[in-house]
């Protein structure tokens, strides 16, 4: 630094360089930027409409990050990565509301050639196409959901309507997909609803249901896809082990149940150690109808509250938002125990078919527990109190 060019020190000189270098790069970038978004613009108008344009304003190239580039190579690489990530970024601003996306899903899948357009934002909507009306759900259970759990509900919605003719009306599924990652929807036929039904034909098709043959392609207790039962995963046997009702029940339904509160209320250790001994009692409980081997599995609805059941305006009974699998048919009274005081099985239409057998009470309790159970993990203390004294009435 103490050598001397023209009486100013290299050192100074340098200096100097370097700031008009810095200077030049970032006019330069501040250029390039507002290129970049001078050509996007059209696009974005066009696209997104004038009121999004602003909004999109802040994706332009940030110039102080690409001043730190290293050398005019690096400085185009930046750039470049920048575009592309830009473009991601429109076409998700494209996507202005769920209900265009659905509409846009719909067409390119070739589900419907026509679907008119929606605003729709989120939650459950209806849309009208060439196939006839199409009812739109986001999710379940009041939250998001994954591609695999809608997915689980449409094929339980396929099998529900081939297992009942037309004893029930069941919604067809024509799509499920994504609106991004880790947000799916649903899209069903749409249903004329006309009040609730004649209990007793009700109960003629939940008989039906239940007397069907299981399937070919699965003869266990579970259902090929895990699925889940409101907003809680539910395990089902999905690799399809070989195992016996009263197994099931212990392993897939209140052992698991137990494990999950074991997560989600890691204080409850009463709700632990009652849940513990009520496990060794199971078996118990389905002694008056044999050796476990002789219960066979049949389709269930698996969520068969009052709110899941409607009806046409012709009457037909309708079925709606499944959590199914393969199980013991007392298995579905549970829930409409919990929420419908279970009329939908105790009529003339479903007793008929299926007669209240030896220790049904029993086995009702233990299978209402469960939604009980059920709730309290997904709905917190509220349900802790009703789950615990059934327990406890179990255990006399």
């Amino acid at each position: 630094s103490r050598r001397v060019l023209g009486g100013t020190p290299i050192g100074h000189v340098l200096l100097a360089m370097v700031t008009r270098l810095s200077l030049w790069r970032w006019r330069c970038c501040i250029v390039a930027s507002a290129l970049l978004f001078a050509a996007k613009s059209p696009l974005i108008l066009q696209r997104c409409g004038s009121d999004v344009a602003p909004a999109f304003a802040n994706a332009a190239v940030a110039p102080h990050r690409l001043a730190h580039a290293r050398g005019v190579g690096g400085f185009c690489e930046t750039l470049r990565r920048r575009q592309r990530a830009d473009s991601r970024l429109m076409v998700r601003a494209a996507a202005l509301t769920a209900g265009e996306e659905v509409r846009r899903q719909l067409l390119e899948k070739g589900v419907c050639s026509k679907v008119e357009k929606s605003t729709a934002g989120g939650g459950n909507f209806m849309l009208d196409t060439d196939r006839g009306r199409a009812f739109v759900k986001c999710g379940t259970g009041g939250s998001s959901a994954s591609k695999e759990i809608l997915e689980y509900e449409a094929e339980a919605l396929r099998r529900l309507g081939k297992a009942v003719g037309g004893a029930l009306k069941v919604p067809e599924p024509w799509l499920v997909g994504e609106l991004r990652p880790g947000s799916a929807f649903i899209v069903q036929e749409a249903l004329d609803l006309g009040g609730g039904p004649n209990t007793n034909r009700l109960g003629e098709g939940l008989a039906a249901l239940h007397a069907a043959a299981p399937p070919a392609d699965w003869q266990q207790f579970g259902f090929p896809l895990e699925g889940c039962c409101g907003a809680c995963p539910q395990k089902n046997n999905a690799e399809g082990k070989d195992m016996n009702w009263v197994d099931f029940w212990k392993e897939c339904r209140l052992g698991d149940q137990l494990k999950m509160l074991r997560a989600n209320q890691a204080w409850d250790n009463e709700m632990q150690d009652v849940g513990a001994k009520l496990l060794e009692k199971v078996p118990e409980f389905f002694e008056p109808l044999g050796p476990p081997e002789s219960i066979k599995p049949s389709l269930l609805h698996g969520d068969l509250w009052s709110g899941n059941i409607a009806s046409l305006r012709d009457g037909t009974p309708v079925v709606i938002d499944p959590a199914s699998y393969y199980g013991h048919y007392e298995a579905d009274h549970g829930i409409n125990y919990m929420f419908g005081g279970g009329s939908a099985f105790r009529n003339s239409g479903y007793e008929a078919r299926f007669p209240r057998a030896p220790g049904y009470e029993q086995r009702r309790t233990l299978y209402e527990l469960h939604h009980h159970m059920n709730h309290y993990n997904i709905f917190g203390t509220g349900y802790r109190g009703g789950a615990i004294a059934m327990m406890k009435n179990l255990l006399r």
